[in-house]
């Protein structure tokens, strides 16, 4: 029995028709004191409903704030994102 190649989806080796979505990536947060990376488990979760523009121009909806221990020289620092 001979096998049959199917017709749906698109041709193979063509491209999608929708770009890929772009994805911002934030650089890792670093320790006040030592500029270390390395952080525990974050703990202490804060959500502020506030409107308004982040520094790159986008808008946000919420800030949330996350405490953390630096691995590396045991300073405790608040890590601060902006979120839809």
């Amino acid at each position: 029995m001979a096998k049959t190649r199917s017709t749906a989806g698109r041709p193979h080796g063509s491209r999608p028709e929708m770009d890929p979505p772009v994805v911002e990536a934030q650089p890792p947060s670093a320790c006040p004191s030592c500029g270390g990376t390395r952080r525990s488990e974050y703990w202490g979760k804060h959500i502020q409903d506030y409107a308004g523009l982040r520094p790159d121009g986008r808008p946000y909806r919420v800030i949330v704030r996350r405490r953390a221990r630096c691995l590396d020289c045991g300073q405790v620092r608040i890590d601060k994102t902006y979120e839809d």
